[in-house]
Order: structure tokens, then sequence, then C-alpha cells
């Protein structure tokens, strides 16, 4: 760890093979509290490279408490990387549930990835807690949930035990590091196709090609805007959203291609985004609840959009345009909420 420490005080970043093995020494204990500080304090300085993301990601990865995929099916995840400070309801926990609605009777699941929120209002695991779901449950439980309901929520601290050697340092650092951005590189499942938000419109690009580099067959990385009242300033979005514009980043057939989206050019409406603000996980709930009864308005909007993209990455929807009329679909028939419905039931059975 010595050498590598040295090297980025030089100002030389690590290869992907220097950033397994420095990785690998922290998630098994054998580094010293004060090189992981030191380590993710002089990569954060400057930002992580394509190459340190790969090798941290492919470390966690191979040490993750593993979810398994039933035979036939197709896992997607919806997990993005927080951070955005938009004070939004949970966009991505629901849209999850909406693509797991439309798409398990294709062979599509959704292995949604997730953990208590740091910078919001209200985290995946608080919402999912409020509406009923049982977090705490077994590896079976969770196929069996894929299954049936089409959707289980991996709650990230059961599945990466390894963090516990980095987690009181980064929670003495206070500030962000790499692994902020890691977390929604590592699904449980494997699954091979995501829809993944990030807090920033240069990190699109970039988690793009690590993506493909960990051997992704279908992903969307994308980052919104979203407006204050008046229209002069705009809060990042790590959803795409529907009050402002988008940049996505595409990985498909071995490469990466960056482009903006207007919603509009979709049909939709731009939501006023007051209407998407919440102040706990309880109000986040009954949002997602009024979405699934058919509420109409801007927070149905913008959950069918990025249940769209999910569908898209999936491989059953042939575009987003086909993806917004299969969510409505979902919603419209009582498919999403036959979902959520499901996976309460199924995690409460667990004996865990």
């Amino acid at each position: 760890m010595k050498d590598l420490l040295a090297q980025l005080v030089g100002n030389q970043p690590l290869s992907a093979e220097q950033a397994v093995d420095a990785f690998e020494q922290i998630m098994s204990g054998k580094a010293q509290s004060t090189q992981t500080a030191a380590l993710l304090a002089m990569i954060q300085q400057r930002d992580a490279t394509v190459d340190e993301l790969v090798g941290a990601a492919t470390v966690m990865r191979s040490k993750a408490a593993k979810v398994t995929v039933p035979k036939g099916l197709t896992a997607i995840d919806t997990c993005g990387t927080g951070g955005d400070h938009a004070g939004t309801f949970n966009i991505s926990t629901a849209s999850a549930i909406v693509a797991a609605g439309a798409g398990r009777p294709l062979d599509l699941c959704v292995a949604k990835h997730g953990n208590k929120s740091v910078t919001s209002k209200s985290g995946s695991s608080q919402v999912l807690d409020t509406l009923g779901v049982k977090l705490a449950v077994s590896t079976e439980t969770l196929t069996k949930c894929l299954d049936q309901a089409g959707i289980c929520f991996c709650f990230a601290p059961a599945h990466h035990p390894a963090m516990k050697h980095a987690g009181p340092v980064r929670a003495d650092l206070g500030f962000r590091t790499l692994f902020n951005i890691v977390g929604p590189l590592t699904n449980p499942a494997g699954a091979p196709r995501q829809v993944m938000g990030v807090f920033s419109p240069k990190l699109t690009e970039m988690i793009a090609k690590v993506l493909l580099q960990l051997g992704s067959i279908h992903a969307m990385v994308v980052h919104g805007q979203l407006p204050d009242a008046d229209g002069t300033h705009f809060d990042a979005l790590d959803e795409l959203s529907t009050s402002g514009q988008n940049r996505v980043s595409i990985v498909r057939d071995g490469g990466v291609i960056t482009t903006e989206m207007d919603p509009t050019d979709l049909g939709l409406s731009l939501g006023h985004p007051s209407a998407l603000k919440v102040d706990s996980p309880e109000a986040s709930a009954k949002i997602i609840t009024d979405i699934l009864a058919g509420k109409a308005g801007a927070p149905r909007e913008i959950v069918a959009l990025n249940a769209a993209a999910a569908l898209t990455v999936g491989g059953v929807a042939e575009s987003l345009e086909d993806g917004l009329a299969m969510a409505f679909d979902a919603i419209d028939t009582g498919k999403a909420k036959a979902a959520l419905d499901a996976l309460i039931e199924l995690t409460n059975q667990d004996q865990s």
C-alpha cells in the first residue's frame, strides 16, 4: 500500500490492476485506517479515474453477498448515486416498482439496490420500510421476490460486509469519496443492465465507460435538471427529469454514446418541481402510493419516464416512447401496485 500511496502523492493515478490491489487491501481489512483515509482523500482531490473506479468496483463486486436471479429472467437495477440535494421523493424506487409491474410478464425483473439516505430526506430503504417492505430478509427470499413480484430490494449494508473496514474512515472524513459512486456499480444480483443516475453531468460519460469495462450489456447513465420556482436556477437531479433537460450516456453494442434529452420531445409536460419535493419518508411513500393508485400529475410522469428508461435497457421496450406506454399501462392496470403488494407480502413471510 505504501508504494501505491507514494504514486498518488506523485500525482500519478492508479491503473485498474493497482486499484484492485489497493481496494483488496482496504476491503479485506489489511490496510491501516490512516492509509485508507489518505488514499480516498488523494483520489477525491482530483476525482477518480475510470481505471480506479473499475478496480474498486471489481473488488467490491467480488466480496458482495450475491442474489441469485431465477432462471429465464433478466435482471436490471435503477440505483443512483444520490447526493443531488434535490429533496425529491424516491423516484428511482417508484420507477423500479413500475418497471417490475410492466416487465415481469416479459421475463424482466428489478434487483433494486439501495441504502439509507445521507443527503436527502428519504432514502430507498426508508421509503420501502415505510411502505411495509421488510428489509432484513434472506437471499433466498430475495430470489423468490424476483420470481413472484418481479422486484426485490438489495439493502446495501447486508450485501457488502467488506465495507465495514472502510465505513468508519468514510464517516470520519465527512466528505464524498469514490465509494459514493462505486456503490451503484456493485449490484448484488450482477444486473448487467441498469439505469444509474449521477449527481453531476460531467459523470455520465465517465461512469458509462466504467460500466462498459465492467461488462454491462445495456445501461443509461443519466443526469437531469430541476428548475426553481422562477426557472432561473437549476438543481442537479440524479434521475431523468420531466422539468428540464437531461444528459444521457448510453452503453450499448460495445460503446458509449452521449446525448441530450428533452422530455417534451416524448410528449411529456414540463411538470412543476415543487410537486416532487418531500420532507420525510412518509411523504415520499404517500406520493408513491398515490401514483400506483392512478393519481395524475408531475410525480406520475417523472416515474413513468424513469421506468421507461429501465424497460428500454432491460430490452423489453424498443424505445423510451414504447417504455412510457408500458409504464403508464402498468400503473393504470394495477400491475405496478400488484408488484409492490407482492414484495411486501413475500418479505414479511421471511423468518430471518
